[in-house]
């Protein structure tokens, strides 16, 4: 794939002061300013602030019911969960010194061509992969469940609610963290990834921690290397590493939803590093927010089917999948389909296509 300069993530504030002098300014900053290691724990730090007080704040209003789904309940939580992670991120854009949308979510483009962009590229994604299974038999889409009222409705819910979805999860895999994680060292990003899945396994001693670890040893030796034949002053891991780990994370995350499996936990991982293409091709996460959003309202409302392994109430019809796995995606839903590998690949080269990397400037003589 392509380096597109302009979209390159690689943090370098306006002004660079001199380079640190003693020892403690050396494990603290660098010739860009604080190391990229110690802006991410600063981040989480503000998350975890941000979030535990937001929280308490928040169940004064909402009491959700355990175990129960509330449309309501989770909307907020939605909401809530994007305004902390894109507000620890505008106190850092503060701290840093720049603007916040080089985090990936610039204002200029709120709602704008790209986000309807995505909206349409992801109604043809799951139209085409629910078509791809019912044409061998595996997607009926029954009756129709709810009258035009509650149609209308439920359509109107389920797509700010999912917009709020994409927002909070492309951000939180995409947004900071990706424009900082590319700043952080070979050995800092590979231990503090490995004690994050590590943490992951102990809670789900199934979930195959060999198989995670070595995809993510694996990334950052390639990027290592790749890097080093581009330049030899890089200092951090750079943007593909970067995504690659956020991507597995992202994956890893998934794998934990009720009903999902390994086949649709690595969908996730690839459709992550799609989303990061499209990232790195546009500058901008607000084509990828449109296309998360009109894929998850696809799935939950128009075609009635799982959603990562978890079905949710007031979708259009009595739709049912039924027939291999391996067609329907079992549980996961059509994300598990081997027709969504395909789908996914056609769409990767569309981007490629759609949005063609920058050539850089030549050098001034």
């Amino acid at each position: 794939m392509d380096a597109e300069p302009i979209a390159d993530p690689s943090p370098t504030p306006p002004l660079q002061g001199p380079p640190p002098q003693g020892i403690l300014s050396k494990i603290f900053l660098n010739d860009n300013g604080i190391r990229g290691g110690w802006r991410l724990l600063i981040y989480a730090a503000l998350v975890a602030g941000l979030g535990f007080g937001g929280g308490i704040v928040l169940q004064q209003f909402i009491r959700p019911t355990r175990g129960v789904f509330s449309l309501g309940s989770s909307f907020a939580y939605e909401v809530f969960c994007f305004t902390v992670v894109f507000g620890a991120a505008l106190i850092m854009a503060q701290i840093e010194g720049r603007s916040p949308g080089a985090y990936g979510l610039p204002l200029s483009g709120a709602f704008g061509k790209l986000f309807w962009q995505g909206c349409l590229i992801g109604l043809v994604e799951i139209s085409v992969l629910v078509g791809l299974i019912a044409v061998f038999g595996g997607y009926s889409f029954g009756d129709v469940a709810l009258h035009r009222k509650e149609m209308l409705r439920w359509g109107i819910l389920w797509a700010v609610f999912f917009v709020f979805v994409a927002l909070f999860e492309e951000f939180s895999f995409r947004g900071y963290t990706q424009f900082t994680l590319a700043d952080i060292g070979f050995w800092p990003a590979g231990i503090s990834f490995s004690m994050l899945f590590w943490r992951f396994h102990l809670s789900n001693p199934g979930d195959g921690i060999g198989f995670w670890l070595v995809a993510l040893w694996l990334s950052l030796i390639f990027g290592r290397v790749r890097l080093s034949s581009q330049d030899e002053n890089a200092k951090g891991i750079g943007f593909w590493p970067s995504a690659i780990l956020l991507s597995l994370l992202f994956g890893r995350v998934h794998l934990s939803n009720p009903g999902e499996s390994w086949v649709g936990a690595l969908g996730v991982v690839m459709i992550g590093l799609i989303f990061a293409f499209a990232l790195r091709r546009t500058g901008s996460l607000w084509l990828v927010v449109g296309w998360h959003a009109s894929f998850d309202f696809g799935e939950t409302f128009l075609y009635s089917v799982p959603n990562s392994g978890l079905v949710f109430e007031g979708h259009l019809s009595n739709a049912s999948l039924h027939g291999a796995k391996w067609l329907t995606g079992g549980t996961v839903g059509p994300e598990g389909s081997v027709f969504s590998f395909l789908t996914m690949g056609i769409l990767a080269f569309a981007i490629h296509v759609l949005f063609p990397a920058k050539k850089p400037e030549p050098a001034q003589p």
